[in-house]
């Protein structure tokens, strides 16, 4: 737990605030108690998401989904106000570790432990399915551990049966991709049977270490998930059974809660914890006391983690609360219509017009970067796909932040390494591992190409600590609720920019082209050379630059100007349209030859120019 900030309320509702327990791209997580001194889990929403109609009737499903699970093996609500300007809901705090983070610092269960799991899932499912919902989203994170057993939270997406088929057919279908079941991958109506794949799928991360459809990427989990029967070699033989029956396909070959719950209670073992895990749990009550007694304040802080194993990393660890986790962001599903949506660390995934959008500058503000520290100065606009901007740190140490969204994908996995960590389930990557002036770079996994690049250059020390904290915030943003200009309906802003090289033409110049998109170009290679297109809003070509007129010519019977004219290369600018103070929306092309006798550069980019003045909107 941190200490609470300036920013932090000191009291929701009849609740006094004490501490943080965790935050995410949705809202925080914080430690308060009751005017009784009761200890309780505040879930508190970011405020830019109180607007959303969409969000706020999830938000209430989630209250009254919790409301009504209260037994043994779950964690109950306590208070809520749904309606305030920032809502908030009030669980009952667990003093006990998830069972994730357990996993990761101890590993694997001894079957004793397995079996008290096993057992405490089937009882909360019972519990859960007495109302008439479906959780949809158990997962490790979500399974809190106590010296009683474990505790099932997060009813964030839980759904009434009833409710669920028109849920689906509205294209959407909710759960956490390595724990989901197959008929959730593939959208389709859900029973109570698809709670018990994802037990079985966790009991097996807890008998092995790691989740049974684990990969490198979330569409191969998915596939896992749908078509690969998972390896339960590894799971102890009194459990091994009760794995696979969860994890049949067909929901109909799984076995009931009940059944569950019989089938557990004949492992012939003790139901305990191991013993380092039961010192947890009672570390876990210390440090909750000492917050409510005000001794935490003044504890010294302890060292950083040590670095997560690559199994972590792909599946991310949630606080051990009993709290409802942040709530839902898309991801895209596979096998049918519609989307699956990842409640914890999910998949960057954003449509082709939501990319081609971006308010990159809207990325580097305070409701952004604010953890970072305080912004100084104006937001610097690099066009519409870059933005730069200083804060100043905690220790008043002032650190530049650039953000960069035209870098080529190829460019910027080619040009760096992996890092070794993870944003979202994609690699971290940089070209230095310490720098003063340093980049961390991460590429979305499906839609548009795209790369994102932070860079952060204090006044001195090493810079890419930052430049990571600050790429996972916007990631994070962009994860739940990306940010998007105001362009026009017709703002040429939202072209595909490949749509404008006619690839024929291209193809005869420079020579059987590779094309490669970014959200606002796209560049044709060859053997001979290559012809790229950039649309952007920048300064107004029409502006005298260094004291001189930039020329025009004309092609297509438009007027164009010309950027930069030598012998082996030539740039056009063709103005759309003014957008604000001395700025346009225009199409930029370069046309570069490796011929070591090119023709008249200028005559061959006009030529590849001409087709695409035809497809673009009159200045």
């Amino acid at each position: 737990m941190r200490p609470l900030t300036a920013q932090d309320p000191d009291q929701l509702g009849r609740y006094r605030l004490l501490a943080q327990i965790g935050r995410g791209g949705m809202g925080q997580v914080l430690l308060g108690q009751g005017p009784d001194g009761r200890l309780v889990a505040v879930k508190q929403i970011h405020r830019q998401f109180t607007g959303n109609p969409e969000f706020q009737a999830r938000f209430r499903r989630e209250v009254l989904a919790s409301q009504q699970v209260t037994g043994a093996y779950t964690a109950g609500v306590v208070d809520h106000d749904a309606e305030s300007a920032t809502p908030w809901l009030a669980s009952e705090y667990i003093a006990g570790p998830a069972l994730q983070d357990m996993i990761a610092e101890y590993g694997k269960l001894t079957v004793s432990g397995l079996k008290l799991l096993a057992t405490g899932l089937a009882m909360a499912l019972l519990e859960i399915h007495r109302t008439g919902l479906v959780h949809r989203d158990l997962k490790p994170s979500n399974v809190l551990l106590t010296n009683d057993g474990p505790r099932v939270i997060d009813f964030g997406i839980a759904r009434a049966l009833e409710d669920d088929l028109a849920l689906t057919q509205t294209g959407t279908v909710l759960g956490s991709p390595a724990y989901m079941s197959p008929e959730q991958a593939e959208c389709r109506p859900l029973t109570a049977a698809s709670d018990v794949f994802a037990v079985g799928a966790i009991l097996a991360m807890a008998a092995t270490g790691a989740s049974p459809f684990e990969a490198a990427s979330t569409p191969q989990v998915l596939y896992n998930v749908l078509y690969t029967a998972a390896d339960t070699s590894a799971v102890p033989p009194p459990l091994r059974p009760i794995v696979e029956a969860c994890l049949a396909k067909d929901p109909a070959a799984r076995p009931t809660p009940e059944q569950l719950l019989d089938l557990a209670g004949r492992i012939e073992a003790e139901p305990v914890w191991p013993v380092r895990i039961r010192r947890h749990i009672a570390d876990c009550h210390a440090e909750a006391m000492a917050w409510a007694d005000g001794t935490a304040r003044s504890a010294t802080p302890q060292a950083p983690a040590p670095p997560k194993k690559r199994w972590q990393r792909l599946v991310p660890i949630a606080a051990g609360v009993s709290v409802l986790t942040l709530v839902a962001i898309a991801i895209t599903g596979i096998g049918q219509e519609g989307t699956a949506v990842a409640m914890d660390d999910p998949p960057l995934a954003l449509t082709d017009d939501e990319t081609r959008g971006l308010d990159v500058c809207a990325l580097m503000k305070p409701d952004v970067l604010g953890e970072l520290g305080t912004a100084v100065g104006e937001l610097v606009p690099g066009g519409v796909t870059g933005c730069r901007v200083y804060y100043l740190d905690q220790s008043g140490q002032k650190i530049y932040f650039g953000l960069e969204t035209s870098i080529p994908v190829g460019e910027t996995r080619s040009g760096n390494q992996p890092m070794g960590t993870t944003i979202n389930w994609m690699p971290v990557l940089g070209r230095y591992r310490e720098a003063l002036s340093c980049d961390r770079s991460v590429v979305t996994q499906s839609g548009l190409p795209l790369a994102l690049t932070m860079t952060a250059t204090p006044n001195a020390g090493n810079g890419c600590p930052a430049a990571e904290r600050a790429l996972a915030a916007v990631v994070r943003r962009l994860a739940v609720n990306p940010p998007l200009r105001a362009d026009a309906p017709d703002s040429v802003l939202r072209m595909d920019a490949c749509t404008l090289i006619d690839i024929a033409a291209t193809s005869a110049v420079v020579g059987d082209p590779v094309r490669e998109r970014t959200p606002h170009g796209c560049a044709a290679t060859g053997r001979d050379g290559y012809f790229a297109v950039d649309i952007d809003d920048r300064v107004r070509p029409d502006n005298v630059v260094g004291g001189k007129v930039r020329p025009t010519t004309t092609i297509a019977g438009r007027e164009v100007y010309v950027h930069h004219e030598a012998e082996t290369y030539c740039e056009f600018i063709v103005m759309i349209r003014p957008t604000r103070d001395d700025r346009a929306e225009q199409v930029h092309t370069t046309y570069y030859s490796t011929l070591p006798d090119p023709p008249d550069t200028c005559d061959t980019a006009a030529g590849l120019l001409a087709p695409a003045l035809a497809k673009l909107p009159t200045s």
